[in-house]
């Protein structure tokens, strides 16, 4: 979605990245994909995606399965599930936070 004075109300899902630069409300589900929201944008409503990149404004109940990364200019609000937080100096920040483990893959020990 490219285009500050774009408004969505409903549901956006999808299997790749996304780019949001205007207004979404509604619910938001890019399982495993990188979800960006650009500066001026403005998201209200349930966000799914594997990584979610805010420079926005974003209010509501966030799930990002890899990581969250708030930029500068970011402003969150909200519940957030995530297992990896990244908050530039600058952003806005006022949510409950839930950080679950992230899956570790055994590694291999080899005995010499």
């Amino acid at each position: 979605m490219n285009g500050q004075s774009i408004v969505i109300k409903g549901e956006v899902t999808g299997a790749e990245d996304l780019v949001i630069a205007g207004r979404v409300e509604g619910k938001i589900k890019l399982d495993g994909c990188v979800l960006t929201l650009a500066a001026g944008s403005e998201v209200v409503g349930e966000v799914s995606a594997g990584t979610l990149i805010v420079s926005g404004r974003i209010e509501g109940t966030l799930l990002a399965t890899k990581r969250l990364e708030a930029r500068a200019t970011a402003v969150i609000e909200g519940d957030v599930t995530t297992p990896v937080l990244l908050v530039q100096e600058g952003a806005t920040v006022c949510a409950q936070i839930e950080m679950p483990a992230r899956e570790r893959k055994p590694q291999l020990a080899v005995a010499v």
